[in-house]
């Protein structure tokens, strides 16, 4: 489940951490321009970074674990409810399935033989 919360998942972009170091202001001079090509590269990065800084006075730290804990939940209950709409004894439809097409299949016969 760990994969589907982290939305950073390439190594050549950024990860949460650093993200939130730069926001901090705990950056080091080469993750800070890492953070700043990638804003200037992508649109998300920047939307993110501009989101983040808009929230600064506030605990940040707080609001990823929130927003990580409404996606976590979210997911679950998505994977749950595809879980509920598959058919769990598919092996007994089949089965029923079977019998009935050889129950058909006799009953044309029997109906043939008849005429």
């Amino acid at each position: 489940m760990e994969e589907l919360t982290n939305i950073w998942n390439t190594d050549d972009e950024l990860n949460e951490q650093q993200l939130l170091n730069y926001i901090k202001g705990n950056a080091s001079v080469d993750e800070s321009h890492l953070v700043e090509k990638q804003m200037a590269d992508s649109g998300f990065v920047n939307d993110a970074v501009e989101g983040l800084q808009s929230l600064k006075e506030k605990n940040l730290d707080d609001y990823v674990q929130q927003i990580n804990k409404k996606l976590h939940r979210h997911l679950t209950k998505k994977k749950n409810q595809k879980e509920k709409r598959k058919i769990k004894d598919l092996q007994w439809v089949i089965i029923a399935v079977i019998i009935i097409l050889l129950i058909c299949t006799i009953a044309y016969g029997i109906i043939r033989m008849k005429q």
